[in-house]
């Protein structure tokens, strides 16, 4: 064996060092445009890499480092092993451990770029050409799109699509010392503009961690930079950036602006839902009306309501005296407030109000305190339908079919008023609508993983098991029931806590942890290529640990493909010299 480790020139082996530059070149194009790209792509290069050991030693071939990277990647299996062996056995905790077995082929695949390592720049050319055609693909479909549109690509997922293209972008901005100190215009103006498109395609994928991420990581970037770039090159790439952003929030069809405003709102209902529930949920939960007149709760349930038939419609919420001074009711509303609906128009008009049904209850049953003039029913076409024609309040008692009637709808006639307050017939009837947004459904999933962990501290409840004990505590009232309809809890890391522990956690960190320690050391080595390179790794394992805190990234399989094939590609880039930098100074 020679001493730089390359192997003997031959027909075969410039035929597949020929073939490892293809693929590399072609992954992130092939892995987003193509159905199972991802999977091709990863078993290819994991086929090549087991025959490359097999016939020149696995142990030969692989340095220290590596073996490191790879035992990481080996315990996070096998916690998740343990987890499902000693925890709940579940089918979702099967199809969770065939995914995982895909971070057990980095040791193919490492072996394979470490004796056919493809030229760095054959890596960042695969990179750009991914931004410069996801891109393309992503404004193509934009702009045949009859309304607002969040790309996906073959990925069927727009926030995998959103994660993958926005590492494609970190990754890729890590070469641009590499691009401007070659000087060359036409070199830099190109890498710019597959830069600006990648760029595109996280936007119009409306994936709000991936916004977050190139956000959070751009300060880390431009100060590593800033060590081989002047500083004017990288203002172009800051000037670029808030062009592209300013213009997609003033293009509404971006979706930009209302995902960004729908976090605020999502968040603020979550508070009032919260303030409107008791503390220890699974302890109050009472089968008996329950009048929700507070004014924070009905202005939040009132903001998720749907109108149909213009702006006719008028509503406020108002406090009624009345309201609470009525004894003939079946039920008291302490606190007064009631919602307002007035009809300025000509035509009928409507208003849709959301509401969690729970299916143990049959027949489906709501109540309502209402007064004045209008008509209302569920949301079901069998269901019941009631004309209101009342000067005093009174209690209204509407029936459907079990498991019917998701919303309520409200109908007032032209120049009428209807005064309304919603009484729950079963515990979070009402309240719970207003967590039922993406942001309210990951805090409560996160609440109810926190609590899976604090009763399995050490292996979790189980790999792949959250769904059912979310369906449990759920249907206990201790959750939302929109939080108990995922399999994962859409973050990494209480997906770690809940499903596989303490011991899960520190795995998840040490997946991420490991790999990373070299990319720093090589991030201060003075090799432009090596600065390059291991910027790219260091981003995108900041990029997955970023992802990973609002969505469950590592248990989709062209996640896990596109990890595994990048960092083992980046360990072997790695100069022999880059990685003891730290150590030596």
């Amino acid at each position: 064996m020679s001493a730089d480790n390359s192997p003997v020139a031959s027909p075969a082996s410039g035929l597949l060092r020929y073939a490892v530059m293809v693929l590399v070149l072609a992954f992130p194009s092939v892995c987003l445009l193509v159905n199972r790209g991802d999977s091709i792509g990863l078993g290819l290069l994991a086929l090549l890499g087991f025959w490359v050991g097999f016939r020149e030693g696995f142990a030969r071939t692989l340095k220290r480092e590596d073996g490191y990277v790879a035992l990481a990647f080996f315990a996070f299996f096998v916690v998740a092993v343990l987890s499902y062996e000693f925890g709940q056995a579940t089918y979702d905790g099967f199809r969770f451990l065939g995914r995982d077995l895909r971070f057990l082929l980095i040791v193919p695949v490492l072996v394979l770029f470490r004796r056919y390592p493809p030229p760095a720049k054959i890596v960042f050319i695969g990179l750009a050409i991914g931004g410069l055609l996801t891109g393309a693909y992503s404004l193509v479909e934009f702009l045949h799109a009859p309304a607002a549109y969040r790309a996906q690509a073959e990925t069927d997922l727009p926030i995998m699509f959103g994660d993958l293209t926005a590492s494609i972008v970190l990754m890729l901005a890590a070469a641009y010392g590499l691009v401007v100190s070659a000087r060359k215009l036409w070199l830099t103006a190109g890498y710019l503009f597959c830069l600006l498109l990648g760029l595109t395609a996280v936007i119009l994928s409306g994936t709000r961690g991936a916004w977050v991420a190139l956000l959070l990581l751009l300060p880390l970037l431009f100060g590593l930079l800033g060590r081989v770039t002047h500083k004017r090159y990288l203002a172009l790439i800051v000037v670029s950036l808030l062009v592209l952003f300013a213009g997609a929030l003033a293009i509404s069809r971006t979706d930009v602006r209302s995902r960004l405003s729908r976090v605020i709102e999502g968040i603020s209902l979550y508070q009032t839902a919260l303030r409107s529930l008791p503390l220890d949920r699974g302890n109050n939960i009472q089968d008996v009306p329950f009048c929700d007149d507070q004014s924070q709760f009905l202005q939040g349930w009132l903001t998720l309501s749907g109108q149909d038939g213009g702006d006719i419609l008028t509503a406020k919420i108002v406090r009624d005296p009345a309201l609470s001074a009525d004894r003939h009711l079946d039920v008291m509303c302490h606190n007064g407030y009631v919602i307002r609906i007035w009809n300025s128009g000509k035509l009928n008009g409507r208003l849709v109000f959301e509401r969690m049904v729970n299916g143990v209850h049959a027949p489906q049953v709501t109540r309502l305190v209402v007064k004045g003039v209008g008509i209302v029913f569920l949301s079901d076409k069998d269901a019941q339908t009631v004309h209101v024609d009342i000067q005093n309040y009174h209690m209204l008692v509407l029936h459907g079919p079990p498991n019917s009637g998701w919303g309520l709808s409200v109908i007032v006639t032209p120049g009428q008023t209807l005064w309304l307050v919603p009484v729950e017939s079963y515990f979070g009837e009402y309240r719970y609508t207003l967590m039922n947004t993406s942001v309210g459904q990951r805090f409560e999933m996160w609440r109810a993983a926190w609590h899976m962990f604090l009763d399995h501290p050490v292996l979790g409840i189980g790999t792949g098991a959250f769904y059912e004990d979310a369906q449990q505590m759920a249907h206990r009232g201790l959750i939302a029931p929109p939080a108990a309809q995922y399999d994962h809890p859409h973050s990494d890391y209480f997906d770690a806590l809940s499903s596989r522990g303490i011991l899960g956690l520190l795995a998840l960190f040490a997946l991420l942890g490991v790999p990373a320690i070299y990319f720093v050391r090589a991030v201060k080595s003075g090799d432009e290529t090596s600065h390059a390179v291991g910027l790219a790794g260091l981003l995108l394992v900041c990029g997955f640990a970023i992802f990973g805190l609002t969505d469950t990234v590592f248990i989709h399989s062209m996640n896990i493909s596109w990890y595994v094939i990048y960092i083992a590609l980046f360990m072997a880039l790695l100069k022999p010299d880059s990685a003891k930098v730290a150590s030596a100074k």
